[in-house]
């Protein structure tokens, strides 16, 4: 499949109050997993929000993995590339202004910190909950420096463990990206409505 129908796809609105929010579900999940999370994080703010290419009963991913956090690389950086030449598609046809805002859950969230490594043009800030992981060396030398980056997990989070996340926060720092890494006591691997709320809070202070 090519152009739009190569990524099923939910589109709500443009939006009055900035930019976008291009929408990334987690491993197994669904486009529609994480529209109501993103009508809290950016109320106002169009929702673009792709399914994964990668089958993953029940639903989809974005990648091929080897382990949690830890990406099958040629898997990895061919869907990227695939979703970035995506992304422009939809975005010439959807009238979306670029650069967008990624947020991601998990699986996605790898995704969504990658775009904003190699595709600035096309996402230049991402909340990354529940996905803090550390990105592959070679992805993260290319466009972070400057870059906004929310990272949250949850402390009791057996697949985004506190170790993983700082590993995470390290290498986004190292990258050169402005990151506001949160955690959330006992909160395992999941989206809580306080970290919607502090997440709606931090993409409200940066837009422009």
């Amino acid at each position: 499949m090519t152009g739009l129908a190569a990524f099923p796809h939910i589109w709500e609105g443009s939006g009055t109050l900035g930019p976008g929010l291009l929408v990334l579900h987690g491993r197994g999940g669904t486009e529609a997993d994480l529209v109501p999370v993103a009508r809290l994080i950016g109320p106002g703010h169009g929702v673009l929000a792709p399914r994964g290419p990668e089958a993953q009963p029940p639903g989809w991913a974005w990648f091929a993995h080897r382990a949690i956090g830890v990406p099958v690389e040629e898997s990895f950086d061919a869907r990227l590339l695939e979703l970035a030449d995506w992304l422009e598609v939809a975005a010439l046809a959807y009238d979306i202004r670029l650069p967008m805002v990624a947020m991601g859950f998990s699986n996605g969230g790898m995704m969504a910190g990658a775009l904003v490594a190699v595709r600035p043009d096309l996402v230049d800030r991402a909340i990354l909950m529940a996905s803090g992981y550390a990105l592959p060396p070679h992805l993260v030398a290319a466009g972070m420096s400057g870059r906004r980056i929310l990272i949250s997990g949850g402390t009791d989070d057996p697949f985004h463990t506190i170790e993983m996340m700082d590993a995470g926060v390290r290498s986004y720092r190292d990258a050169g990206a402005l990151v506001d890494a949160r955690t959330y006591p006992g909160v395992g691997h999941t989206i809580t409505r306080e970290q919607a709320d502090d997440a709606a809070l931090w993409l409200a202070s940066g837009i422009g």
